[in-house]
């Protein structure tokens, strides 16, 4: 409220290496309004290579000061723009985004004189704190600046085709609620180690989430005082007009995003001017960044920078700006993936993942996408045997063991094979819950190893209680070859003097009787804690395997997530009787009796049959 245009003042960025220079700044005006109860400063820029190239992607967060005092950041720009005018966030917006209950800088009336000139060193002027903040944050501050859907995802591991993935790892949704960012409020996201087709194929995904992703050069790598540029490392490179870059991926694959830090306060750092994600309370760790070059362009200019050393981890991310604390350790998960490939050789994938219930499966999925896809076949005729475990920090594990095969995009199904448990465990909201690690060994090869189910018989047609007996399968392969598998089964000792359903097929088949919602609000199916998720999630079936399921036509009951198959009439009366009582109770019209599977195969199973027997009476026997 005290700006008026034509009021002149200086901006601080990064346009090379870590080297913070000014650039001019004219007020035009104040936007009223630009967001529910915010307002935009309107200004243009100028000087350096501003001309040149318009506001750039990467200047988010630059401070900008009139009169002595830190009025905000640069946020936002305009493509295809002939003059590099751009919108300015009031620095009050940006520190509103700490809670109350947390220290708020903004209390202490921060204001940051700046002298017209140039230091005698030939530096960009330094932002100062005023006196009204205690005096050791001053000088620390001083110090700094100086220098120095109803449901979640009902996952089945074991589709028949690529196509019947599941659409949320086809294209992944944005949040629901979340419309498309307009493109000059999209935040610059740079992927590097993945190839132009690869990223192309994600660019509605991230533009979904207010990103424009643009693939990157160079690599995160580790600053040295002694390289090129004479540039700073760890956090004392972070100061106003400083560039940091904050991780989602690190490792042979990195996705970062680019901005400029506005606000140091000892450990703190306030940055970007507008939201990353906008996920409020949050966990990604960041580093300070050097510029290797910019990139002018007609639509919009941006930089191109290169990562230090991870020094802090970002807390706060909301529509005003990213907050985030120097020296704490973001949570991430370690990948570690093994590709055979059909090359002869073998190729190590280690990565870190940020973890975050939604952005951790996507990131994962696309992750493994795109590696195995740098050496192995999209088109053609494919089998992916894979092998995992995802550790969960209480030493639990969910155990991986499946097979894909198709004509194309069978990598895919390799991808979301992991993916998928992970989103569901992250999902769930489990007190205490984190992933430790995941390791994932996958063996390519190239052919179609698929075999479907084409008769199924039994050596008896009438069984007694309890006796076993053997199934028969006949597996037809892609070459028109027939295997045949047997697997012994046995009756269950209760039942008598009725039909037993039989049914002989892929895993595919058996998880559409066995998933029940995961969620853990999901009512009386659902898993109640996180114990009972892992063990239904490690009860999941792969298609390299045939099973046979025995199914009585008698109800199941699920109560507090546990199944009890045929459970007596009396037991299913009371609790139906009472209405307070049933409504944490379900129950289908079938119970599973008996499982049983076969080896591991070299190859995806399909198809399934059913057979009808029946089970003599007690006293018959």
């Amino acid at each position: 409220d005290q700006v008026r245009p034509g009021m002149k003042g200086i901006g601080l960025s990064t346009f090379q290496g870590d080297k913070i220079e000014e650039f001019e700044v004219e007020i035009l005006g104040v936007l009223e309004n630009f967001a529910p109860r915010r307002n935009m400063i309107l200004a243009r820029l100028s000087g350096g290579r501003l001309q040149e190239t318009g506001i750039l992607a990467g200047m988010s967060g630059s401070p900008v000061y009139l009169e002595g005092k830190l009025l905000g950041a640069v946020a936002f720009g305009f493509p295809f723009a002939k003059e590099p005018i751009g919108g300015i966030t009031p620095i009050g917006d940006m520190m509103d985004i700490v809670p109350r209950e947390t220290p708020d800088p903004a209390a202490s009336e921060v204001a940051g004189h700046v002298s017209s000139g140039r230091s005698s060193e030939g530096a960009p002027p330094s932002p100062q704190v005023s006196r009204a903040l205690p005096l050791r944050i001053a000088r620390a501050a001083n110090a700094s600046a100086s220098g120095a859907g109803e449901e979640i995802l009902r996952w089945i591991p074991s589709w028949e085709s690529p196509e019947d993935l599941p659409a949320a790892f086809q294209h992944f949704p944005g949040a629901p609620g979340v419309a498309a960012v307009p493109s000059w409020q999209r935040v610059p996201l740079m992927f590097n180690g993945f190839t132009q087709q690869g990223l192309d194929a994600l660019l509605p995904q991230w533009r979904a989430f207010g990103f424009e992703p643009i693939l990157g050069v160079g690599s995160v790598r580790s600053f040295s005082p002694d390289g090129e540029g004479g540039g700073l490392s760890g956090a004392e490179a972070l100061r106003p007009g400083s560039m940091v870059s904050v991780h989602l991926i690190r490792g042979d694959l990195n996705i970062k995003a680019d901005c400029t830090v506005t606000l140091r306060i000892e450990d703190q750092i306030y940055a970007c001017g507008h939201g990353f994600l906008q996920s409020g309370r949050t966990e990604l760790p960041f580093s300070p960044a050097r510029v290797i070059t910019l990139i002018p362009s007609v639509f919009s200019s941006f930089k191109l920078s290169s990562a230090g050393p991870v020094v802090g981890t970002i807390r706060q991310d909301r529509s005003g700006g990213i907050q985030g604390v120097i020296g704490e350790r973001a949570r991430m998960i370690p990948v570690h993936m093994t590709l055979s490939s059909t090359l002869g050789r073998q190729r190590e994938y280690h990565l870190e993942i940020v973890q975050d219930a939604l952005l951790s499966p996507l990131l994962l999925n696309q992750a493994l996408i795109v590696s195995i896809a740098a050496t192995e076949r999209r088109l053609g005729l494919a089998t992916f045997e894979i092998r995992g475990r995802i550790r969960l920090s209480d030493g639990q594990a969910i155990e991986i063991e499946d097979i894909a095969a198709g004509d194309a995009n069978s990598h895919m199904a390799v991808a979301a094979s992991v993916a998928g448990p992970l989103r569901v465990l992250l999902s769930s909201g489990f007190p205490g819950l984190a992933v430790e690690g995941i390791e994932l060994s996958v063996i390519s090869i190239n052919e179609k190893r698929v075999a479907k189910v084409d008769q199924v018989w039994s050596e008896k047609s009438e069984i007694g209680p309890g006796e076993e007996f053997t199934i028969h399968a006949q597996l037809r392969m892609p070459s028109g070859e027939i295997r045949t598998q047997k697997l012994t089964v046995a009756t269950p000792e209760n039942l008598t003097g009725r039909f037993l359903t039989v049914v002989v097929g892929s895993g595919q088949m058996a998880n559409r009787y066995f998933v029940p919602r995961f969620s853990s609000q999901g009512g009386s199916r659902a898993a109640q804690d996180l114990r009972q998720l892992v063990r239904a999630l490690n009860h999941l079936r792969g298609k390299n395997r045939l099973y046979v399921l025995l199914m009585d036509q008698k109800r199941a009951l699920f109560l507090q997530g546990e199944e009890f198959p045929s459970p007596p009439p009396s037991l299913l009366q009371i609790f139906q009787a009472d209405p307070s009582v049933s409504t944490n109770m379900a129950s289908t019209g079938f119970s599973i009796i008996g499982d049983t599977e076969s080896e591991a195969l070299p190859y995806a199973i399909q198809g399934q049959r059913t057979l009808r027997l029946r089970v003599k009476n007690s006293a018959a026997r």
